[in-house]
This record gives C-alpha cells, structure tokens and sequence, in this order.
C-alpha cells in the first residue's frame, strides 16, 4: 500500500523533478508532508501568485517542466494570474491544488461552499490550462498525472492543473490497482478531433506534406535577393537552437528576433540586427520592410511585433510562417503568406537535409545595406522629447548588460517601460537566459522570476531590470530572496508613477491623470528604508554621469543588492511606431518602417528604395 500523496511525489521524482514551489496550507497537508519526506527541494513564497510566476520562470529557464503547489480557495485563485501568463507565452508548468473531502463538495448539496475554503477551481482555469481535471477517484491519480505532464510537454506546451480532495490525497492505495494513461491511446482518441491537433503536428503526421513544402522553401530562397530569418519562442521551445544555427551558418541570411529569441544569437553576431515590433530600434523595423522574403520560425506574431497592421507588415516580402498551432496561422490577414503548419525543429531537419552547401547563393549587397542601416541608426541617437540629467533608462540597461556574463539569467519586467529598455537596449549574449512574461505583459513578476530563475540556474547570478510601480505587486518576495540567499542585482527605476498609464493620459485626455502620479492618487515607498527593513544592501543612482561607476559598484557587492535609479516619468520608449495625421487631418496608422520620431521623409524613400540588386 502506497499513500496518494507519496506516490505524487515519487511520481515526480522519477520524472525528474528536482524543485517544487509552493505554499503551505491546510488543505494541501497531506502533499506538503510528502514532499518534505521526498528527495524534492521544496522553495516557499511568501504569495500563491509569486508561487506560480516562480515557477513559471522556472520553466522558462529550464525549457522543462516545473512544478507548483498551493492549497484549496484563495490559494487556487490567487495561483491563476502565473498560471494565466504561462499559457500564453507557452510554457511549461504543473499545477497542483488541494480541494475539500470529497464528502464535503458543496455540489453535494446544491449550495455555494460547505467544505472550509472550498472553491471550484477547475472551471475556472480550463481556458488558461491545455489540461485540467478534479481528482474524484484515488486509482487514478497515476492516469491524470501522466496524462497531465504529457500534454504539458508535447505539441504547443503549456500549463495544467490536477486539483485533488484531502481525502484522496490522503487515501492509501495498492499499485497495482492504479489506471495508467497510454501515449499511443490518445494519439489515437485525438486523431478524431481536433483539440490536441499541436500534439499530432509534433508527432509529424504529415511528413510528405511537409516535405514538400521545404522544397518550396529552399525554392524561393534560390529566388531571393534579401532574404530574412525572424526566430520566435518556437525556435527554443522545441529543442531547435542548434538547428537553427547550423542552418545560419550554411546560408548566411541576417536574423531578426523577437524578444523571446534573444540569446539565440549574440547581440554582436554581425548577422543580427535586433527585433522589429512597435517598440524596436529603427534599423531593425526599416531591414523587415525591405526584405524580399521573410521566413518566421516558431512566433506568433503578435500585434506588439506587427504594430496592428498586418497588412503593412514585411510589404515587400514573400512570408513563410512555420508554426505548430495552425489556429495561429489561420488568424492572419498577411498578402503573401505561406503558412506552414509543422513543429520547428521537424522542419529544420527537413531544410537543413535539403540545403546544398556547395550551390550556396550569396547575399553581400543585402548584408551590407542591413549594416548600414544599424550603423546609421543605433539606440543612443534617440532623442527623447523631455531630456533631463535624470537616469536615462537606455542608457543603464545597456551599461549593465556590459557587466554581465553568459552565465547570467536577466529577469526584465513584464510591463512598461522597463521591459522595453531590456529587450531593446540591453545588448544579450548568446546564451543567456531571458525571463519575462510578454504574452500578459504583467505588473509584479520580476522579484517572482527573480526565484525562479536561481533555482533553475543552479544558482547562477540573477540581473533584474524593474520599475518602482510594478515592484509593489509582488514586494513580499524580497524576503524570499533574503531567506534563500539569492546572488541577484537588482535594478529598480524609479519614476514615482506608472509612466505607461500618465503618458496614455497625456496623449488621450489631455494630460488628466488618474490613478498614475501622487497627485493622482499613487504613489511609491521609500526604497533605501525598505532595503534596510529586509537587511538588503542599498545603492542609489540620481543622474545619467553617475551611471557607468554606479553600476560597476553594484555588480561588484556580494549578495542582493537594490539599486534604486532614479528617472523621469516623461521617458518614453522610442522609437515606437504610432498613429498621425495627414496633412487633411485624417488618421494615419502606424508604420513600422517610420516610428516616431518619425524619420526625414526623403532619406526613408531612398533607404526602402533599393530593391534591384543582381545576384552574386
């Protein structure tokens, strides 16, 4: 005989989970008994949703599984923003929540809540889970956990969610009596529907199909005079990093990124240039909208990369998008696309096969103009409207991705302007781990990840870039990192507001703030005295000369450090594509190739201008 919530555990460990992130209640004793009689190491926050947004860097980290616990009511709920974030950016993650005695389900008696803390949870997570299931009988446990994990890790990944009673937990069960889940079964149940397509597009079913279409690939490339890789998530998710290099080395084609990308290539591998969006440097927008094709592994696109304007994005270009989820493909209105439904890294096996290294064509003219174009446009020559002696938020996430090493996770905000300044101008090393939540683009999740990502680092040193705002969110876990002795820089902009929501008021209503500045009703703590309260050391920085001595200082101290940098709350997140007005008044949308401010109209025709180039 086996207790329930000693064979999760053994379950878990035989998977090879090695860290679990939870916090203690009752209705979970029986599991948190078990796992602190396991091999597991078991990491307490001080917040559910600081558990599940821990875990979620964890995953994102590791590109594996993690694991997180909480108890039954509030605990579930206040579990759900992480577990909400970690399903649209893809990752990873298993859920474990207690419930109430089976005896006690208030469903039993047609009333809202009989059981202490009871709370339906799992309708209220299936939209935000690929999985989720309420555990009513103890023989299958094994089935739902098994069942649970590979869902979790095959096709598009994504977080699920067992909520299990007390008493099941606690029910004492014969191993043999257990119902196991069979991989071959569901593949079979799933060929006749489509809910887990993701999983049978892993599984490559197609292949024919997809060969076929990599043919047509390695065609147009013959074809192309200005030829772009854009990488995604996908690229990493699916294990296809070193594929993806091999074939960049064969052929030679400038890379773009998205921010879930970066660390693929190096900042300084002179065949990269940066990551288009709304919110990019200049140079990589004007090389998206003269590339001639533009094949995209592994992202969804998002408005955030096509500034809400699908029509306009990549013009000039033939787009071949490669993706798992066919549903991503089919929401798009993009002239000239070539969707292609295939897990990543089955699709570079097929190129990479297939591509003739000795019949390889040439793109100098193209790689010069991309050169060209980042040398005449870097970061540091956006002026910004309001120019102070102030922090320049650029200014120190550049300075310090300069201190750091490939070994370092960086943990950038989720929101706002921080998370701009460290995907835009912090300059990423091949190799370093990225954490930040896009998909929700939540307040909170730095000092969270923070946990996260040294735990799965095996202890490596932590750079975090967040704002004062969004700092409060999650404040608590400062302790955490105190208790675990955590090696992490912390960089804090403080701007005493929240500088997305005051320039949205600026801009719509006239400067009326609400809800954004002390005046307006917010406002921040002093940081020096809460780094003394948790016994954390303390540095602040007040003007942009202070910068480059200041931060080498910081990296320099043992142990978690808080920098307080002090900026303006007018800095804004240039360049950025935006809507204006035409000389009648009528508003025009965004162009990606022109973000404000916007570029001298003569020397953006002539840059976009050249398109007839002759092969080499």
């Amino acid at each position: 005989m086996i207790k329930v919530s000693e064979l999760i555990c053994r379950y878990l460990e035989r998977i090879g989970v090695k860290d679990v992130f939870m916090l203690s209640g009752g209705g979970i004793m029986h599991l948190v008994e078990s796992l602190g009689n396991s091999n597991m190491n078991y990491i307490c926050c001080h917040h559910e949703q600081a558990v599940s947004i821990a875990a979620q860097a964890y995953a994102m980290y590791k590109n594996d599984l993690s694991v997180c616990l909480a108890t039954t009511g509030p605990g579930g709920t206040n579990m759900i923003t992480g577990v909400g974030a970690a399903y649209m950016d893809s990752t990873p993650m298993l859920v474990i929540t207690g419930q109430v005695k089976r005896d006690d389900f208030a469903s039993l008696r047609n009333v809202r809540q009989f059981g202490a803390q009871e709370n339906k949870i799992i309708p209220m997570v299936s939209s935000i889970t690929k999985y989720a299931a309420l555990i009513e009988k103890e023989e299958d446990i094994l089935y739902h956990l098994q069942k649970a994990v590979f869902i979790a890790m095959h096709g598009r990944r994504g977080p699920v969610w067992l909520d299990i009673p007390l008493d099941v937990q606690a029910a004492e069960i014969e191993e043999v009596s257990l119902r196991t889940f069979s991989e071959e079964e569901f593949i079979s149940d799933i060929q006749m529907n489509t809910i887990y397509n993701d999983i049978l597009v892993e599984k490559n079913l197609e292949a024919d199909r997809i060969k076929y279409k990599a043919e047509e690939v390695i065609g147009l490339l013959k074809l192309a005079k200005k030829p772009l890789f854009v990488i995604g998530h996908g690229i990493i998710a699916s294990g296809a990093v070193d594929k993806f290099i091999e074939l960049q080395k064969k052929l030679e084609i400038p890379v773009l990124s998205t921010w879930r990308a970066l660390g693929v290539l190096d900042y300084n591998n002179e065949l990269f240039f940066g990551s288009p969006g709304l919110q990019a440097k200049r140079y990589s927008n004007i090389i998206i909208q003269s590339a001639d094709l533009v094949i995209v592994l592994g992202s969804r696109l998002d408005n955030m990369i096509t500034a809400f304007n699908e029509a306009n994005f990549a013009h000039n270009a033939k787009k071949v998008i490669v993706d798992i989820d066919e549903n991503e493909l089919d929401k798009f209105s993009i002239p000239n696309l070539i969707p292609i439904v295939c897990d990543v890294n089955n699709f570079l096996d097929l190129i990479n096969k297939n591509v003739l290294i000795h019949k390889k064509k040439k793109y100098n003219n193209w790689i010069e103009f991309c050169k060209y174009c980042k040398k005449r446009f870097p970061l540091n020559l956006e002026k910004q409207v309001n120019e102070t002696e102030l922090v320049d938020l650029y200014h120190l996430a550049e300075t310090v991705s300069k201190c750091c090493d490939k070994n370092d996770s960086i943990v950038v905000s989720s929101t706002s302007r921080c998370n701009t300044a460290g995907h835009i101008a912090f300059m990423h090393k091949a190799g370093q781990k990225i954490i930040s939540s896009m998909g929700f683009g939540s307040m909170g999740f730095a000092l969270p990840s923070v946990v996260g990502a040294w735990f799965a680092s095996d202890n490596q040193r932590v750079i975090m870039l967040e704002g004062d705002g969004s700092l409060q969110l999650n404040i608590q876990e400062f302790q955490t990192i105190v208790h675990h002795k955590i090696n992490v820089k912390m960089f804090i902009f403080c701007n005493n507001g929240y500088a997305a929501i005051s320039t949205m008021q600026d801009r719509n209503f006239k400067g009326h703030y609400v809800g954004s500045t002390p005046k307006s009703g917010v406002s921040m703590p002093d940081l020096e005295k809460i780094a003394y309260a948790y016994g954390i050391s303390y540095m602040k920085i007040e003007k942009d000369i202070e910068v480059e001595e200041k931060v080498k200082e910081v990296m320099s101290i043992e142990g978690a450090v808080i920098c307080e940098f002090i900026g303006s709350i007018k800095f804004d997140e240039i360049p950025k594509c935006i809507s204006s007005l035409d000389k009648n008044g009528k508003i025009v949308s965004a162009a990606l190739e022109n973000p404000y401010p916007f570029l001298d109209k003569i020397e953006l025709e002539n840059l976009l201008s050249i398109t007839n180039w002759e092969e080499e």
